[in-house]
């Protein structure tokens, strides 16, 4: 009985360890949001940038 018993507490998660692991995951999660949110900005200027080259071959063609 004493070794089943020695197996189930060696089983056992250690608390300090499942707190460190969902730290982790957690702060996986909340760099995945923001690297979400940086990707989206980017592509915002992309289009922005893309919007302001074409006005600008746009405006030279009117110009020639």
């Amino acid at each position: 009985m004493d070794d089943l018993n020695s197996q189930i507490q060696d089983a056992k998660t250690d608390e300090t360890e499942l707190s460190l692991v969902l730290k982790k995951y957690d702060l996986d999660e909340e760099l995945a949001l923001e690297f979400s949110e940086i990707d989206k900005a980017f592509r915002q200027l992309e289009i922005k940038y893309q919007s302001l080259l074409n006005t600008r071959k746009f405006l030279s063609n009117g110009k020639n």
